[in-house]
C-alpha cells in the first residue's frame, strides 16, 4: 500500500508540472514557426456533416467542435491554429462550406460570450460606482452629522457593492474574458484539407 502511495505521489509530481505540459504541447502540436497543428481523420462525410441539417442551415456534427475545443484548450490563446481535416475527398464547394460553417459557429459563440462579457463589465462598473458614492455619503455623515442609522446603512451598502464588484472581477469577469480569448482563437484558426493522409 505504501509503495502505491509513493508511486502515486511521484506520478502526480512528474505529470502535473508546467514543464511536462509544455513539453507535451511542443511535441504534439507546435510547429517550428510556433503555430499549432491539430489533425482529425475522418472516414465518411457523415462524420463531418450533421445529417439532421440541410440547405442554408447545414451544420457540422457536434463531435467536430468538441474535438477542436478539447485540443485547443491546452494551447495558449495566442497560438495560431491549423486544423487539418484528413481522410475525406471533399469538393472545393464542400471545403468552402466547412470553413464557413466553422467560422460562423465560433462567430456566434463569440457574439454570445461578448454579450456576457459586456453584462459583467457593466455590472462591475455600476457596483463600483455605487460603492464609492455610498462611501462618500458614509464619510459625509460620519464627519458632519450624528445619524447613526444612516451611517450603518451606507456602511453596509458601500461594503456590499465593493465586495460584489471585486468578487465579479476576480471570478466571473476573468473567466468570461479567458473564454472570449479561447473562442476568438478558434474563430481565427485555418482549416486545411489533407486528402492523402
Amino acid at each position: 500500500m505504501n509503495d502505491f502511495k509513493s508511486t502515486m505521489k511521484q506520478k502526480i509530481k512528474e505529470y502535473s508540472n508546467k514543464q511536462y505540459l509544455d513539453g507535451y504541447i511542443k511535441n504534439e502540436y507546435l510547429t517550428d514557426d510556433g503555430d499549432a497543428d491539430i489533425f482529425i481523420n475522418l472516414k465518411h462525410k457523415n462524420q463531418l456533416f450533421d445529417e439532421r441539417t440541410s440547405g442554408h442551415q447545414i451544420d457540422l456534427v457536434d463531435d467536430i467542435y468538441e474535438f477542436v475545443e478539447s485540443k485547443t484548450s491546452m494551447l495558449d490563446s495566442s497560438v495560431q491554429i491549423k486544423f487539418h481535416i484528413t481522410g475525406l475527398k471533399l469538393t472545393k464547394d464542400e471545403q468552402g462550406m466547412v470553413q464557413h460553417i466553422i467560422k460562423e459557429h465560433y462567430a456566434i459563440e463569440l457574439y454570445k460570450v461578448q454579450k456576457e462579457y459586456l453584462k459583467y463589465r457593466n455590472e462591475i462598473i455600476k457596483l463600483i460606482i455605487i460603492g464609492f458614492v455610498t462611501l462618500a455619503c458614509y464619510a459625509f455623515l460620519y464627519l458632519f452629522t450624528t445619524f447613526d442609522f444612516f451611517m450603518e446603512v451606507f456602511c453596509f451598502l458601500f461594503s456590499f457593492a465593493l465586495w460584489e464588484g471585486f468578487e465579479n472581477i476576480i471570478y466571473d469577469f476573468r473567466d468570461v474574458r479567458e473564454l472570449r480569448k479561447d473562442i476568438t482563437q478558434n474563430l481565427l484558426m485555418h482549416v486545411v484539407f489533407d486528402e492523402d493522409k
